[in-house]
């Protein structure tokens, strides 16, 4: 590129260059072991190893020149295309963005016959190879609707690939590709064993560069961000989109982790997929066939506002939002507004510590729940449902005045509100229309769209019930709201001070 400037009559020519460097790197070798014979025809079962890597722990920096050169191999690049069906104009992005289309429905009625089209739609991933016969670990979501899967190795050597087994619910999946039995594998280290400010590698392949390792340290863990199955590291290492699927990496070079989620807008938050988790899964991905335990409750956590409205001792432990009519629990007799403490023997001290005690507990099994009912401790034996049967979804079922109170709006539970919010089968209750900024909803947490179904246990089912519910609470200086977001029931409370 040459810039060209005029002085009197001369003309200086000067060239710039610009040079872009990449630093690919991956990880670590070993083989894996699945416990369960795989349901591939004739595909030899998988073969992990989760032993001590024989490279000694590197201490920071300065020593991650050595551990990428050796480990780079295992991290593979995943691409896959799908079939999309789309309208006439679903294809391109709206020129309003975000904001209302100022032609309404115009253009959706005026073609609402036209015939839908197909196109192709690809997406990037990463992968570990955990295997040395071509078992690849990745993330449901890098494969979700996928017709063909490619899986590109290091070497550049590209292979078609197929899913051998996924559960949505953790966001794992297992693929195949045949290339003999010789690949480089990772060594899956133990993630409990992981600490707070531990240097760590993430690599993948983010907006499809290709093979990037980005460097950081673990900022927590037990991160729980918005799904029924949680535990997850959380780390500063750059992840980015096409990340997805690849490991976090000690300085053992072993991995600790697969990265999996971001959260949009935040800079040096990401998010991995505890290797210990994946150990479990395992065996099930390999068959095809995954199995869960299931109570049929919600649970949430003990705020320390939750914690003074239903006078606990402590925060530990699961707070019971919601029981399924019929499922396992509420035929125990748990009920709504009990606290677990313990689960099977074992101590719940974190509210995400529960779900994964219930999924890892075989179907049909009985077990003793000891939860708090009243201030007193009882226990009570469930017998564990199956997470996939059809009886495990929750029931949904429920006047025009508006009513201001704590800085929200609510308006009556009526037909046509409720199709307006996209509420169904709930009977009793009114739904928040409008949260003011700064005012005591907001900070307890109640969001537009939410139905207010009882305010201190006692029912609202109308505008009048609830002013008179209000009334009441501001005089005992405590709210305890019970109320319906999607599908999910929650309590939220508040004190005045």
């Amino acid at each position: 590129m040459k810039l060209r400037f005029k002085s009197d009559s001369k003309i200086i020519g000067a060239g710039v260059a610009v040079l872009i460097g990449i630093i690919a790197g991956v990880i670590i070798t070993a083989n894996l072991h699945l416990f369960k014979k795989s349901m591939a025809e004739g595909t030899a079962p998988v073969i992990y190893t989760a032993t001590n890597s024989t490279m000694p722990a590197q201490n920071g920096p300065s020593n991650f020149i050595a551990l990428i050169k050796k480990d780079k191999p295992f991290v593979v690049n995943i691409r896959t295309t799908q079939k999309v069906k789309s309208g006439p104009f679903q294809m391109y992005e709206s020129p309003f963005g975000t904001q209302p289309n100022p032609f309404g429905n115009f253009f959706k009625n005026f073609f609402n016959n036209a015939p839908q089209s197909t196109y192709t739609e690809e997406s990037l991933g990463s992968g570990v190879i955990i295997s040395k016969n071509g078992y690849i670990i990745t993330n449901n979501h890098v494969i979700k609707g996928a017709t063909k899967i490619y899986v590109k190795l290091s070497t550049g050597k590209t292979f078609r690939a197929r899913v051998i087994g996924k559960d949505p619910q953790v966001d794992l999946a297992l693929l195949k590709i045949n290339d003999g039995n010789n690949l480089p594998a990772a060594v899956l280290g133990d993630s409990a064993k992981s600490q707070i400010g531990e240097w760590v590698l993430a690599i993948g392949n983010p907006f499809g560069l290709g093979w990037t390792v980005t460097n950081g340290i673990i900022s927590a863990k037990g991160r729980a961000i918005g799904g029924p199955y949680e535990d997850f590291i959380q780390t500063n290492a750059a992840i980015n989109p096409g990340n997805s699927g690849g490991p976090l990496i000690n300085m053992k070079g072993q991995v600790i982790g697969i990265n999996t989620a971001i959260i949009k807008g935040a800079q040096g938050i990401g998010f991995s997929i505890p290797v210990n988790v994946v150990k479990e899964v395992l065996p099930e991905l390999e068959t095809g066939k995954i199995t869960r335990g299931w109570l049929g409750i919600e649970i949430q956590e003990i705020t320390p506002s939750l914690k003074k409205a239903f006078n606990l001792q402590t925060t530990r432990g699961a707070l019971v939002s919601s029981v399924v009519p019929g499922g396992p629990a509420a035929k125990a007799g748990l009920r709504s507004g009990e606290v677990i403490i313990k689960y099977n023997g074992i101590k719940v001290k974190e509210m995400s510590q529960l779900p994964w005690l219930v999924g890892n507990t075989k179907p049909g099994a009985t077990v003793p729940v000891e939860v708090i009912r009243n201030g007193k401790k009882i226990v009570l034996s469930i017998t564990v449902g199956n997470w996939n049967s059809k009886s495990n979804v929750f029931n949904k079922k429920a006047q025009k005045i508006s009513a201001k109170k704590l800085g929200i709006t609510v308006i009556p539970l009526t037909p046509q509100n409720m199709q307006s919010y996209g509420i169904q089968n709930v009977h009793h209750g009114v739904i928040v229309s409008k949260v003011i900024p700064g005012g005591a909803g907001q900070r307890m947490g109640i969001m537009p769209g939410d139905v207010i179904e009882s305010i201190n246990h006692h029912i609202v089912n109308n505008i009048s019930e609830y002013v008179s519910d209000i009334d009441r609470a501001e005089k005992s200086k405590q709210f305890l709201f019970y109320i319906r977001r999607g599908n999910m029931k929650l309590y939220l409370a508040y004190s005045i001070k």
